[in-house]
């Protein structure tokens, strides 16, 4: 993300939107810092960052909106379901991945642990526990994401993914309002460094 700074008057506008009286103290102009980053597969809709430096260490809240109505990204599917239902959100095969690696950043699945997806092999959270070998295999062995159109306008993406300590490639369905689901995983880090062993047999 390309984090902007807004000005004074524009920070105002936006505290002033998503502050309630319980957060008074917590979003004070005078001890907080409001940025705003593009999303591209959303036409009129932003991501905005509120940061608190009152407090050590800082914490911040990020935000959907449009400027006027925010979105709280609170961890769940329904503020992005909430800001999808608006008409904002445009996803087309090109930037479908992008969208879903926004999604699972912002989502964490009530029955699973966090989910990573890695567009880049050098990006995956587990390289630095791997040895030489094994290091060399799995970024041989990445496969990019392919993307399919579903008749129903959706699509089906088949990328690999990182979560609960394993790397797994996971089929996954988004629908055209954004909706997303795992439909089917497979763990590969077994087969990646069973792949650069016999490599390194013959």
């Amino acid at each position: 993300m390309h984090w902007q700074r807004l000005d004074r008057d524009s920070s105002l506008k936006v505290i002033d939107s998503v502050k309630s009286a319980a957060d008074m103290v917590m979003f004070d102009i005078g001890t907080s810092e409001v940025q705003r980053a593009f999303v591209p597969f959303y036409k009129e809709m932003f991501l905005f960052k509120v940061t608190n430096f009152a407090s050590l260490p800082s914490f911040s809240f990020e935000y959907l909106g449009d400027g006027t109505f925010f979105h709280y990204l609170d961890g769940s599917e329904a503020p992005l379901y909430a800001a999808n239902d608006k008409g904002q959100l445009n996803i087309d095969q090109h930037n479908v991945l992008d969208y879903i690696a926004f999604f699972y950043n912002h989502v964490t699945p009530a029955d699973a642990d966090e989910i990573t997806i890695i567009k880049d092999p050098q990006d995956m959270p587990l390289l630095d526990s791997l040895d030489p070998m094994a290091y060399a295999s799995v970024m041989r062995n990445h496969k990019p994401a392919t993307v399919l159109i579903n008749s129903d306008e959706g699509y089906t993406v088949e990328t690999e993914v990182y979560t609960e300590g394993q790397l797994v490639r996971a089929t996954i369905e988004a629908t055209k309002k954004g909706r997303v689901s795992i439909i089917d995983q497979k763990m590969i880090v077994n087969e990646m460094l069973d792949s650069g062993a016999n490599e390194a047999i013959f």
